[in-house]
């Protein structure tokens, strides 16, 4: 099954198709209404509960189609990065099985997870420099902020972003200051709205309480979704670490932008915190799966890698295969 994602464009796009249509098959037959939790939706994502809340099965339809589309834009980024081939649409569908499996109508990681695509993109090297310009520095901060407001955890990206500033060297005065003025930039717009409304005090206390207000627990869940989710967070956990191993293999240009990508991870387990332990909130990995579940399922095709992996290649087709199955149960 895996080889038909190396070629065949016009059988790669059906099977995505198909897959997202039965990833979101019962939320489409059974659409749930929209709801906001006060102590980490951010006021961008409740202002979408109050448009869309009367109409669930719209809400389910968009965060469908964002899905989708944020699938192809990742699938972009990482190609013309060079970072995995441009025939293949793999991790297209692993994103968009990451994104659904926990999703029953419009979340806030669908527009968070969009944001981050962008800010990945911005945090790219490009030709011979191993830097990024402070413009991008501050642009990519910028939407790190917008993310926060609809689903305030995800400023945890911040963290993300660190080790990423690191590995470029990009902590001179003028790059913290690029930082703090991008990562400030939506929240200066925020408060003028919100100082003219007079909800400014009431959405600093809150705000205040949902950052100090950790939630790390397990929901309860039947038993067989959990399994599920179980099973999806650890595939996507081993893909990951598996990919750190193999980082050195390839040019440091590659490396740096890989580890962009993987190190959004890293974000992702700080929101556990804010999140419920089990079931797994999977979208908060779905970018850095994306990538390191097409390179350990995909192997390039040289001699000494597929000389050893080819009397083993039909357990990639069940990891594939076991993972969308996951996916539809959770």
């Amino acid at each position: 099954m895996l080889n038909l994602f190396r070629k065949n464009m016009a059988v790669q796009v059906l099977l995505i198709i198909v897959a997202l249509v039965l990833l979101w098959l019962r939320p489409l037959m059974t659409p749930t209404l929209m709801t906001a939790e006060p102590s980490t939706d951010g006021v961008l994502y409740a202002l979408l509960v109050n448009w869309l809340s009367g109409v669930p099965r719209l809400a389910v339809i968009i965060a469908m189609i964002l899905v989708l589309a944020e699938g192809i834009m990742l699938n972009i980024l990482l190609s013309d990065m060079g970072l995995v081939p441009q025939t293949t649409l793999l991790p297209t569908l692993l994103y968009i099985t990451m994104m659904s499996a926990p999703a029953t109508t419009l979340t806030p990681m669908v527009p968070v997870s969009a944001a981050l695509i962008g800010c990945a993109y911005l945090l790219m090297l490009r030709g011979t420099l191993l830097t990024i310009p402070t413009s991008r520095i501050c642009s990519a901060t910028a939407l790190i902020g917008l993310c926060s407001l609809f689903y305030l955890p995800a400023l945890a990206i911040i963290v993300s972003y660190l080790f990423v500033a690191i590995s470029f060297r990009l902590y001179n005065w003028r790059d913290i200051v690029a930082l703090l003025l991008g990562l400030l930039a939506p929240y200066m717009l925020l408060v003028t709205v919100l100082f003219m409304t007079d909800g400014l005090a009431e959405w600093w206390s809150a705000t205040a309480a949902a950052i100090g207000g950790f939630s790390f627990h397990i929901a309860e869940t039947e038993p067989l979704p959990l399994i599920a989710n179980i099973i999806l967070a650890l595939i996507a956990a081993a893909a990951i670490f598996m990919m750190w191993g193999k980082l050195g293999e390839h040019p440091v240009l590659w490396q740096k932008n890989a580890s962009t990508v993987m190190l959004l991870a890293i974000g992702g387990i700080i929101m556990l915190f804010y999140s419920h332990l089990l079931p797994v909130n999977l979208s908060f990995f779905a970018i850095p799966f994306a990538f390191c579940g097409t390179h350990i399922l995909l192997p390039k095709r040289n001699g000494s890698t597929i000389g050893r992996r080819k009397q083993h290649l039909w357990i990639y087709d069940v990891i594939l295969i076991l993972t969308f199955v996951a996916a539809l149960v959770c």
